[in-house]
């Protein structure tokens, strides 16, 4: 009887860990979903608006409270 509740532990383990893998596999970021890190963002609101005015470009501007997910 401990015989087969060790190879059925081992089974339910293995096909855990191939779900978490395959699970894994589906949630990891593709290379190209992080190239707006590539990005030299300006966090400095008034460096912003000179470098804007000098390169006559728009402005993104991202502005968030606190909790961005609390109620409004």
């Amino acid at each position: 009887m401990k015989l087969l509740t060790a190879v059925l532990a081992t089974i339910l383990l293995t096909q855990a860990d191939d779900d978490l893998a395959r699970r894994a596999a589906i949630l990891k970021p593709n290379p190209g979903e992080y190239k707006w890190q590539q990005i030299p963002w300006i966090v400095d609101l008034n460096e912003g608006l000179r470098l804007a005015r000098e390169e006559k470009r728009p402005i993104l501007m991202w502005v968030s409270g606190d909790d961005p997910l609390e109620r409004c």
